[in-house]
């Protein structure tokens, strides 16, 4: 509106003083009254008539530019379904392994435990500032939970990332070890002959890789490297590619302890979204 008030502004200066505008009689600058205004372009030789305020519009430039800013934005576009492992739940029942398989798992099974924090805290901790990382660069986020009670299934988590038609699904998770030496970050993969969606094995294992070395880059983390798994119900109902990562071990004293720091999980997810832009091929 400043602009346009300014553009007006001038306007009606030129006007003035090249004698354009309607000249006004004596006794009626005061009045208060409407005048009819004289009709400049019915003269012969007439100044054309002063443009209004209401017909000025913003400069179209101002609007293509923040259009062009949004288009810009590395993962517009891009569908990356979050999956913040474990949750808070009473309840308890067995669920397909496989959509190829009749063996059964649970449903629903509690994390790792660590001196300070939960694992299910942890994952969506995470998974919450990974959210606002990827969201900043264009990215549209789903997560398979928000709260940290929650009874969500493992077919149920792959089905949410399948119907968002999700990019990539991510499922974030911690370890823990009866041996409290071990310590660093994996990256599990889809394998085997049990996914229901084979395609997904290859983009899935490209994208771990890629994701894996990001994070621990931003963190400074041991890289403990991808390891196959063809047991997990997450992964052989997913029809989006996907990975497993294990940000630490909740067992290891010293990885507990950085993975409870608020600027430890930052590092995580600015890792998490710097390994998407990487697979994505847009840095």
């Amino acid at each position: 509106m400043a602009l346009k008030r300014w553009i007006a502004g001038s306007l009606l200066l030129v006007c003035l003083l090249c004698g354009c505008g309607r000249q006004v009689q004596a006794g009626q600058a005061d009045s208060g009254s409407a005048q009819p205004q004289q009709d400049l372009g019915s003269a012969p030789g007439s100044a054309e008539p002063a443009v209004t305020e209401e017909e000025l519009v913003d400069p179209p430039l101002e609007e293509d530019a923040v259009s062009d800013d949004a288009e810009q934005l590395p993962l517009s576009g891009v569908v990356i379904c979050l999956d913040p492992g474990h949750g808070i739940t009473n309840a308890s029942r067995q669920e397909a392994v496989s959509p190829l398989s009749s063996e059964t798992k649970p449903a629903y099974v509690s994390g790792a435990a660590g001196n300070s924090q939960t694992e299910e805290a942890l994952n969506l901790a995470v998974a919450e500032l990974a959210r606002d990382e990827l969201e900043a660069l264009g990215a549209q986020v789903v997560l398979t939970r928000q709260t940290n009670e929650a009874t969500v299934s493992n077919i149920e988590r792959a089905q949410i990332a399948n119907q968002a038609g999700a990019d990539l699904c991510i499922r974030i998770h911690a370890d823990g070890s009866e041996d409290s030496s071990v310590y660093g970050m994996s990256m599990q993969v889809p394998a085997g002959s049990l996914l229901g969606t084979p395609s997904i094995e290859e983009p899935s294992a490209r994208a771990a890789e890629i994701i894996l070395q990001a994070v621990t880059e931003a963190t400074g983390a041991r890289s403990r490297g991808l390891a196959q798994r063809s047991d997990l119900t997450g992964f052989n109902w997913s029809e989006v590619p996907c990975v497993l990562l294990e940000m630490g071990f909740l067992s290891n004293p010293e990885e507990d302890a950085r993975l409870a720091q608020t600027e430890y999980r930052q590092q995580i997810a600015s890792g998490i979204a710097e390994g998407v832009c990487r697979w994505m091929g847009v840095r």
